[in-house]
């Protein structure tokens, strides 16, 4: 018997996967399925990094990357993306391996604010093909190198490994996140996903989303 909540988050990969399938790197992001899965953020201005610390030209440039109309200013989720990665930036860490990685724009944010150390998207086999599509489109825009690496030292996971089945999840858990001495994890689990947090790390509430079930977590 298929579970409701396994039922649902197949239909969201599938979804997803679909969505990509049928769009290019230059107007994904007008696909209405792609438009639904990100949302539209408010993200509060007192969170936001001061803007000369960093080239905002490029950032807005890579956020653009996707849209045949690209919004005039940076929107709030392209904000989000700015802000953990400066706190994963804080971390210092020589290695990163990311699970679930979207089409790959937080990694190229990370290339834009400075970061020089290895990179690694771990994802669905047809995801992984529209990164890199995306990748390089961002390459050649932009002219940041954006290499990929493989090198388990330092975890990162937005909102995608707190998403999974329980096998999925144990999978990754598995073979990814017990592997990192070191990681930065955003946990939201939701559409009945279960709570349990089933490894060792330091539990923080999200800081500054207002679900009670989204949680920061690090070792």
């Amino acid at each position: 018997m298929t579970l409701p909540y396994k039922e649902w988050l197949d239909n969201e990969y599938r979804l997803w996967g679909a969505a990509l399938s049928s769009s290019t790197v230059h107007n994904f992001k007008e696909h209405p399925q792609v438009k639904r899965m990100l949302g539209e953020i408010d993200w509060p201005k007192e969170f936001r990094v001061p803007l000369d610390l960093y080239d905002l030209d490029l950032i807005h440039k890579i956020d653009s990357i996707g849209w045949i109309n690209p919004p005039k200013f940076i929107p709030g989720a392209c904000w989000r993306m700015i802000y953990y990665a400066q706190q994963v930036l804080k971390r210092n860490p020589l290695s990163i391996v990311e699970i679930g990685g979207g089409v790959g724009e937080f990694y190229a944010i990370l290339r834009a604010l400075g970061y020089q150390g290895e990179y690694f998207i771990m994802d669905f086999t047809e995801v992984m093909m529209f990164q890199q599509k995306y990748l390089q489109e961002v390459e050649k825009q932009t002219g940041l190198q954006l290499p990929q690496n493989l090198n388990m030292e330092f975890c990162v996971s937005f909102y995608a490994l707190g998403e999974f089945d329980d096998e999925l999840k144990k999978y990754y858990i598995d073979r990814v996140v017990s592997q990192c001495l070191h990681g930065f994890i955003l946990w939201n689990p939701h559409s009945g996903a279960s709570l349990e947090i089933p490894f060792r790390c330091e539990i923080k509430d999200e800081y500054p989303m207002l679900n009670p079930d989204c949680k920061q977590l690090e070792w």
